[in-house]
């Protein structure tokens, strides 16, 4: 059960790590190329724990705080209103993949 977020918990690591070695170093393409990785890899996260063999409803918790961080971030390191639409924006999408890949396993 825990192998898959321990995956996506290095995935999200490895890219953490590489984003800010590329803002450091004025790496911009690279830069706007993981944060956008790191937003799909968030806000996908139930679709992502389901793709490495895992629980879906495991990334209930996680994908508030993950969320959280991602719209700070896109607020400009700053408390702002549109913190809270990532957030909300985060558990409808889990919401729905955990609602669509309950329909998506075949009967037994």
């Amino acid at each position: 059960m825990w192998k898959p977020v321990a995956i996506y918990s290095a995935f999200f690591a490895l890219f953490f790590v590489t984003h800010i070695i590329a803002a450091a170093n004025d790496m911009n393409l690279l830069f706007q190329l993981v944060a956008g990785l790191i937003t799909v890899q968030t806000m996908l996260v139930g679709f992502c724990l389901h793709f490495l063999g895992g629980d879906p409803r495991t990334a209930r918790v996680p994908s508030l705080g993950l969320s959280a961080g991602l719209g700070w971030a896109y607020a400009g390191m700053s408390l702002d209103y549109t913190i809270i639409l990532w957030v909300i924006s985060a558990l409808v999408i889990q919401y729905g993949t955990e609602k669509g890949l309950k329909y998506g396993e075949l009967a037994q």
